[in-house]
């Protein structure tokens, strides 16, 4: 496979220009990560967008953002979080490198993607991220204790997620959607918004949605 080249500081710059912070620390295994997708991309398709400025712009900036969103939200200081269809690891590898906050599951049932994650994850060596390939109702067999947080980019409908999560959350736990739309004024009982947040990227209005079934305390 072919490697593209991402200049180091030019992906600087572009998150400077997307209005996101990358730390120094960040920008070289961000590379490596890009550099590793674009690669991979011409072989099996992982993203639309197949230059690496592209991917930043359509794609990663979500993760930068999601960052400090999560930061915000009332979390343990070392929260489980698991990623329901990860995909090509979007929002998740990028996040882990501005958010490396407690353990972080990333669940994708498409074999081509699970092994682009894993690959991925061996080269970032990054801590306390892992890959599950499977079904998310295989993945919530195996687990012996709920999530602190569930984070979910287009994996399905927002109310038939609900529903599948609901009894998968430690209590205060909080379901994080990244959407396409304002969250809705009703939200299903015993549902509600605990915070959320507008941004925009590639020209697009996009939102992070963070709902909990729980009442407030």
């Amino acid at each position: 496979m072919q490697q593209e080249s991402v200049d180091r500081a030019a992906l600087a710059r572009l998150a400077e220009d997307a209005g996101v912070e990358l730390p120094k620390a960040a920008v070289e295994p961000l590379a490596v990560y890009l550099e590793l997708l674009t690669r991979w991309n011409r072989v099996m398709n992982l993203v639309g967008p197949h230059a690496w400025r592209d991917i930043f712009t359509r794609l990663v900036v979500d993760s930068l953002h999601l960052g400090p969103f999560l930061r915000r939200l009332p979390l343990p200081a070392a929260p489980l979080t698991w990623d329901l269809g990860a995909g090509a690891g979007l929002p998740g590898l990028p996040l882990r490198l501005v958010w490396p906050d407690g353990g972080y599951y990333m669940v994708e049932v498409r074999e081509k993607r699970a092994i682009f994650l894993s690959n991925a994850l061996a080269r970032l060596d990054m801590s306390a991220t892992h890959v599950f390939r499977g079904t998310v109702e295989h993945f919530f067999q195996g687990q012996c204790c709920p999530a602190d947080c569930i984070v979910s980019r287009a994996f399905m409908p927002w109310r038939e997620l609900l529903d599948l999560v609901r009894d998968r959350l430690r209590p205060h736990g909080v379901l994080v959607c990244l959407a396409l739309e304002p969250v809705p004024d009703r939200l299903p009982a015993p549902w509600r918004c605990v915070d959320r947040q507008s941004y925009a990227a590639a020209g697009d209005g996009r939102w992070f949605w963070a709902l909990s079934p729980d009442k407030p305390a």
